[in-house]
């Protein structure tokens, strides 16, 4: 495999005013092969969406690298023109807030290769159609407004639209989590298929655990910044080893409607990222937690084919 993104001792910190900070990530580090689907998984307020948007330069970066196709963008004097550049497309949660309400959709599906190559108006009208019959929808539509689509319809929109530039690394920041589930099962098999057509790759950020068991391949862990567990797909949601990360799975609904035990249940809330507990960040919510865990920063280190960040891995394995 080549690795197509590597970031490395990734630290993003937002000023909030008055002179306070606030650390989203801290010290994350992740590598992305080519042709390979990564979900970074977590509850809201991890940092999930703080990693997506540092790597395709719309959020800032103190430290850390972001090498992606064997370029530094870090040091890119305009990292998101940079990272386009390279082949890095986003498409976001919302399709409404992306697309231009005044324009028909051929023309936002056109704008971002417009950017990227020689201005060319009726080819790119052509390729525009083209891609919007990729991804679903009649050649008809290509004259209406957003206004004027379905939701689902708008986020095909949005990934002809990443796709009009070539892309290498699509990232989808929750990208299906607002569409109902008949729909965004279309829309992950779509996804899938363009994948395997084009030989894309994919950083999915979501915290829908159905959507990550249908098109992952590998999952990375995230809890208040930093990474706690990462590995194949198979093995961190098969049988996972942090104990976060099994309380997470075990709060996905299920249709045996078994009850879980009080002492796996996550309880709290993920906590305040700007004062986070020291030792492990997870002790306060851990079960299996003690003295150890509330001094000391767990390493991550290798364990049954994935990386853990657990002081007890082993003994409660």
């Amino acid at each position: 495999m080549t690795a197509l993104l590597e970031i490395r001792d990734l630290v993003v910190t937002y000023r909030l005013g008055f002179g306070r900070t606030l650390r989203a990530v801290s010290g994350v580090s992740l590598q992305l092969d080519q042709g390979r689907t990564l979900a970074l998984i977590g509850e809201s307020g991890s940092g999930k969406s703080t990693v997506a948007r540092a790597v395709c330069g719309l959020g800032p970066v103190e430290s850390g690298s972001i090498t992606i196709a064997g370029t530094d963008v870090t040091a890119a004097p305009d990292r998101a023109v940079a990272a386009g550049k390279i082949g890095v497309q986003i498409v976001f949660q919302d399709p409404t807030t992306a697309l231009d309400p005044r324009w028909p959709i051929w023309r936002s599906v056109a704008e971002p290769r417009g950017r990227l190559f020689p201005p060319s108006p009726d080819r790119h009208r052509a390729r525009a159609v083209a891609l919007l019959e990729r991804v679903g929808l009649d050649a008809a539509m290509a004259d209406r407004r957003a206004s004027q689509l379905s939701g689902g319809q708008r986020q095909r929109v949005t990934i002809a639209r990443a796709l009009s530039a070539e892309p290498r690394l699509i990232i989808l920041d929750e990208a299906v989590s607002a569409l109902d589930v008949s729909v965004r099962n279309e829309v992950l098999a779509l996804l899938d298929d363009l994948k395997r057509e084009a030989g894309l790759t994919y950083l999915l950020i979501s915290h829908d655990m159905g959507a990550v068991i249908q098109i992952a391949t590998d999952v990375a862990v995230m809890y208040l910044g930093q990474i706690v567990e990462q590995g194949p797909a198979q093995q961190v949601i098969g049988a996972p080893a942090h104990p976060y990360t099994q309380a997470l799975l075990r709060a996905v609904p299920s249709l045996e409607g078994l009850a879980m035990p009080a002492r796996m249940r996550l309880t709290g809330e993920i906590g305040d990222p700007a004062r986070p507990p020291s030792g492990c960040r997870f002790h306060p919510r851990c079960p299996s937690a003690n003295a150890h865990c509330a001094r000391e920063i767990p390493i991550a280190r290798p364990y049954q084919g994935r990386s853990v960040a657990c002081h007890r891995v082993e003994e409660l394995a």
